[in-house]
């Protein structure tokens, strides 16, 4: 086995940093609270503009990169992230560590996109899924460690330094692709090529899996990925966003997933002064619940895979059921520490059945749906975080996250019952005639 191109090794250190990114503030919500003399309802803001940075930065910087080659593409997305966390880590004021936020999630969703196809380009065709496979370990590695990593460092060194992280493993990435990218124009070619071929398979067969070489990535990885695979026209892309059944299936995602967040970005405070632990276990207690995002991750694939609809609904139930039980086991540290683990396993196992839906509904324009449902889930994050932040300040206490975030997800799980109901049954048909090219995780 040949040793992977350095330059995949560095967008996978760039993947970890914008993963990070994404969990970073929650481990340090109160030491910035107290820092800048803010509530705890406006820190969450902090993450809830990176989610909306995210959302409105993945359709922006995949337009502009049509227009450049990918290269400078990658490296202006981590510069762009880069300069975002320098703003955060030297921001004077709450606003300053604010908009640093949301340039940095600007260039989030673009330069996943864009490092995967990359990626799978910068190596022989039989590597392709490896490749891609390794960019999105580093992914998911920052889910289980972005938190923890951000609780250790806030507490050893102060919450500035959580900010500094980031621009350490930004720069590492940069300085590591500055240096291994090739410049030649090969990759702009074969990409051409690919594309006429890629058209001209496609008028013959509708069931060629969109992107063999994404095939066995996990579904959060999925979710970060976009736009980056060319599919359909765009007349039938939008097509398919016309589709009620779509707009059905992004709602559930919206209100389902956006639970989890809003419980999730408050947890830290809820553990110290509710639960009564030491700050110093903040980190392990954070590590606990990325151990069940991961678990979680691969159990809703796994469902999603078998039956859709009783996965859809079962996962967001039990995710419900989860930020129900929050508010009840927080009481109780033996409790808090079991229901770390399941809450995480509950959060993600959502995702891939989640994600399914969505592509399942839009049929053969599955590219335009994906991408909508990236936004779908931040969103939902955006508001559960501004709902569970407004909650706290509005004195209801620091647990009353847990319920605000329960009836998120049962919110949720409603629309996906009616959705089910009165728009999904009338297209079986076409269910099982795309239902090939959507497994991915075999």
């Amino acid at each position: 086995m040949r040793k992977l191109p350095l330059a995949i090794w560095a967008m996978v250190l760039g993947a970890f940093a914008m993963g990070a990114d994404e969990f970073i503030v929650a481990g340090v919500v109160r030491e910035i609270a107290e820092a800048l003399n803010v509530t705890i309802g406006a820190v969450g803001h902090l993450e809830s503009v990176y989610a909306l940075g995210v959302a409105i930065g993945a359709p922006v910087f995949t337009a502009l990169g049509t227009r450049f080659g990918r290269r400078p593409m990658l490296l202006l997305t981590t510069g762009v992230f880069l300069l975002g966390n320098l703003i955060s880590a030297l921001g004077p004021s709450y606003e300053a560590i604010m908009a640093g936020r949301i340039i940095s999630a600007m260039a989030h969703g673009a330069f996943l996109g864009i490092a995967a196809v990359f990626a799978a380009e910068l190596v022989d065709p039989a590597r392709k899924g490896r490749a891609v496979a390794i960019v999105f370990s580093g992914l998911t590695a920052s889910t289980i460690l972005g938190a923890p990593i951000g609780a250790a460092v806030g507490q050893a060194l102060g919450w500035r330094f959580t900010f500094w992280t980031l621009v350490i493993f930004g720069g590492l990435a940069l300085l590591g692709l500055l240096a291994s990218l090739p410049r030649t124009a090969a990759p702009q070619e074969t990409q051409e090529t690919q594309e006429t071929q890629h058209e001209h398979h496609d008028h013959h067969d509708h069931h060629a899996p969109a992107g063999a070489e994404f095939e066995g990535l996990d579904a959060h990885a999925l979710a970060h990925l976009g736009g980056g695979g060319q599919g359909p026209s765009m007349r039938e892309q939008v097509a398919a966003l016309r589709k009620p059944a779509v707009w059905g299936a992004l709602l559930t995602t919206m209100l389902g997933y956006g639970g989890v967040f809003t419980s999730y970005v408050y947890i830290a405070p809820q553990l110290t002064e509710v639960t009564g632990f030491e700050a110093g276990w903040v980190t392990p207690l954070l590590l606990l619940f990325g151990v069940g995002l991961f678990a979680g991750n691969s159990l809703g694939g796994k469902l999603a895979d078998k039956t859709l609809m009783p996965a859809v609904i079962g996962t967001l139930g039990a995710l419900a059921v989860a930020l129900f039980a929050m508010n009840l086991a927080i009481e109780s540290k033996v409790a808090t520490v079991v229901m770390m683990l399941l809450f995480g396993a509950a959060a993600f196992a959502v995702v891939a059945p989640l994600q399914l839906r969505v592509m399942t509904a839009a049929g053969h324009a599955p590219d335009v749906a994906s991408a909508a449902n990236i936004s779908a889930f931040t969103l939902g994050s955006a508001i559960g975080i501004y709902l569970g932040g407004a909650a706290i300040d509005g004195g209801l206490g620091l647990t009353s996250v847990n319920w605000v975030g329960g009836l998120l997800t049962t919110a949720g799980l409603l629309t996906a019952v009616i959705t089910w109901a009165a728009l999904d049954r009338r297209q079986p048909a076409e269910v099982h005639h795309h239902e090939p090219v959507l497994h991915h995780h075999h």
